[in-house]
């Protein structure tokens, strides 16, 4: 759980540091966000299908499994990244232009986004080493790297939106860059401990190249991982690009309140990987009771945790707001029922967040897959669309989100009782 809160941390921290650029900027930051989250998203099983492919390996004790699937996982991880980087610096302004920036968050956030964007390879590296000590049971040195590269990022930031530290002030380009030297620190230590440590020697023990039969299992779960976050990923880039029409202020508080519902969320998203693993490695040694009694105990503390979140929200709200913004336009749209929609939705965060890694871990990835499908094209995205056509405002994209993961919560749940997973 705690590897996973860098990522909020890192998420919140940059947002009030745009912030305090305008709501120009942070409208930029918030498209750029959802257009590479969208992509990231795509390719997240290089740590999730890496995870649970190993975590069956590791279970298994075949070392050689493990370290083959790590390798054909960093080969798809740089030619995908490389496709990635190319494809984002020459379509930046059009991508922008199809979510409805307007004409000054397109110039804004379009330079931001090439440089952001170029750093696609090395990120996916670092996504495949964590799915490899992940499944090794190895959560330590995960937790440690984010950390690391959530500091140098934020570091890096302060300094170079600012012109503090004795860096330039860049602004807005100045947090891509802090972005792509935190992720070639991150990826050039896991090569290091890859390549030296000896808690991975058994694992290198290996045929050093490529072939379809190791890049197979790794394109099975990848499809339906891929389709799955895709689905959810449209769902999300549908309500920005929603809020975008509704205007720079509108665009910003959501952006705001998207990072609250992130912060719940990938907090929370902690006890799925760590359920992911664990189901992964009993499956692997064919422990099946002992991977649902682990299940029922991690869903409980993700609804524990989930109202905690709630509460939290609730009673410490205004002051949250005045973290990213002093703007009284987008504070307005900050209240009422937006407020009392995000306290609602995090304890479905809560239970859905834990499900999911633990049907992943189980490999039940096209299941995950239909349940995505039908909840983002039959809720959310029609509801998203109204809101903006009936003039329901953030309130109505908020509750699209909610209903999605309304309809999250009752597939998962009822996936999970059924033990089928555990087939």
């Amino acid at each position: 759980m705690l590897a996973q809160a860098s990522q909020p941390i890192l998420n919140i921290g940059e947002t009030a540091m745009i912030g305090r650029l305008g709501a120009e900027a942070l409208a930029a930051r918030a498209i750029g966000a959802a257009i590479i989250g969208s992509i990231y998203w795509g390719f997240a099983f290089l740590t999730f299908g890496t995870t649970t492919l190993i975590g069956h390996h590791f279970g298994a004790r075949d070392a050689k499994a493990c370290g083959e699937t790590y390798l054909h996982a960093m080969f798809l991880a740089l030619a995908g990244g490389l496709a990635v980087a190319v494809s984002g610096v020459v379509y930046a302004e059009p991508l922008y232009r199809l979510l409805g920036a307007e004409p000054a968050v397109v110039e804004t956030g379009a330079s931001y986004f090439r440089i952001y964007i170029a750093s696609a390879p090395l990120t996916l590296m670092v996504y495949s080493s964590v799915g490899l000590f992940r499944g090794i049971q190895n959560t330590k040195t995960p937790l440690v790297i984010a950390f690391v590269i959530t500091a140098i990022q934020l570091a890096l930031g302060y300094g170079m939106i600012y012109g503090n530290f004795g860096l330039p002030a860049l602004g807005l380009v100045g947090a891509a860059l802090a972005a792509c030297i935190a992720q070639l620190v991150g990826a050039a230590v896991y090569l290091v401990l890859f390549l030296t440590s000896k808690q991975t020697l058994a694992y290198r023990a290996i045929p050093w190249r490529i072939s379809l039969a190791g890049l197979r299992p790794l394109f099975r779960i990848g499809q339906d991982l891929a389709i799955r976050t895709g689905a959810l990923r449209l769902s999300l880039v549908f309500a920005t690009s929603t809020a975008a029409r509704m205007g720079a202020a509108t665009l910003s508080a959501y952006e705001i309140v998207f990072q609250m519902f992130m912060l719940c969320s990938d907090v929370i998203d902690g006890l799925a990987i760590a359920g992911q693993a664990l189901v992964a490695k009993y499956l692997g040694s064919q422990e099946r009771q002992r991977g649902y009694r682990m299940g029922v105990t991690l869903t409980m503390t993700g609804l524990l945790t989930g109202l905690i979140f709630a509460i939290g929200f609730f009673t410490a709200w205004n002051s949250i707001v005045a973290v990213f913004t002093t703007s009284d336009e987008i504070i307005g749209r900050l209240t009422g029922p937006v407020v009392l929609l995000i306290c609602v939705i995090q304890p479905l965060n809560g239970i859905v967040f834990v499900l999911d890694g633990l049907l992943i871990g189980a490999r039940d990835t096209r299941y995950l897959m239909w349940a995505m499908v039908i909840g983002a094209l039959a809720i959310a995205v029609p509801i998203s669309y109204a809101s903006l056509q009936f003039g329901w405002g953030l309130s109505g994209i908020l509750i699209g989100i909610s209903a999605l993961m309304s309809w999250r919560c009752a597939t998962n749940v009822s996936r999970f009782l059924s033990q089928k997973w555990a087939n």
